[in-house]
């Protein structure tokens, strides 16, 4: 899928109130990498989002057409539907079922998608077959997918202010050699990467109750998710993993090979 340079890998939600909307709308995940407001017309949003791989990303030659394969994906669903979304982020390896977001109109009335479904299974189809060589190939970029919780709120709790934690495993995060841990949104979680989890995972899991506003089962949530992560294999991206994995969100950076400071410093 390429490199995306300082950039993460593209990835575009669909939800009512973005930007305080009562309608469904489309917008970036990551909104430091694609800083763009909410749009009804998801062309807006792609085509931000790829004219950004060139003019300030750094993002190599195959993940811009990666980029224009998206866009056109994009097109073949549904318009204004949560498909459309799908259709996007699976030709970066990235499963999602935006397709199953009820539509809703500027008034705030719930209208049918009955095309979505159809769209969303054939956008799963791609995405199974390849979000692990996307992980991988992301990680070891630098520029991880940002995946969406599966899960409920009822199942998972309120976030608040923040989005649903999850953290990225690759090398290059502040410039790094070796492999390390990261908060997956700065935006919501402003930490830097560490090569223990759990300085990431008792950042975010506080960060919840001093800025989130989260309610008691996210918190209850999240300290699931810290003692997931502290039974997976250390310093390994299956840590990771585990952690994404209790909020719904099934990630594959045990597959990214670890690579440790001690290494580099016995060779230089």
């Amino acid at each position: 899928i390429g490199d995306f340079g300082s950039c993460t890998v593209p990835q575009i939600q669909f939800a009512t109130g973005f930007d305080n909307r009562k309608e469904t709308s489309f917008e970036p995940v990551d909104l430091t990498s694609y800083p763009h407001g909410s749009a009804q017309g998801i062309d807006i949003i792609t085509q931000f989002i790829c004219d950004q791989l060139v003019n300030s990303c750094g993002a190599d030659a195959t993940a811009k057409a990666t980029c224009a394969s998206a866009a056109a994906a994009a097109d073949t669903a549904t318009a204004k539907t949560g498909a459309q979304a799908d259709k996007f982020n699976a030709v970066f390896g990235i499963q999602t079922n935006f397709a199953a977001v009820p539509v809703v109109s500027d008034q705030g009335v719930t209208l049918a998608a009955t095309d979505a479904a159809t769209d969303a299974t054939s956008a799963a189809d791609v995405a199974t077959t390849s979000v692990a060589v996307a992980s991988a190939t992301a990680a070891e970029s630098s520029s991880a997918a940002v995946a969406t919780s599966t899960a409920s709120a009822a199942d998972i709790g309120n976030f608040g202010s923040c989005t649903v934690p999850q953290i990225q495993f690759g090398v290059g995060f502040d410039n790094r050699r070796e492999t390390a841990f990261e908060p997956v949104d700065q935006t919501s979680y402003n930490h830097g990467s560490a090569d223990n989890i759990a300085v990431i995972t008792d950042f975010m899991c506080n960060t919840l109750t001093n800025t989130c506003g989260a309610d008691a089962t996210a918190k209850a949530t999240c300290a699931t998710a810290q003692a997931a992560a502290a039974a997976g294999l250390a310093q390994t991206g299956d840590q990771a993993d585990k952690f994404n994995a209790v909020f719904g969100i099934i990630t594959t950076f045990a597959q990214v090979p670890g690579r440790c400071l001690s290494y580099f410093l016995s060779i230089s």
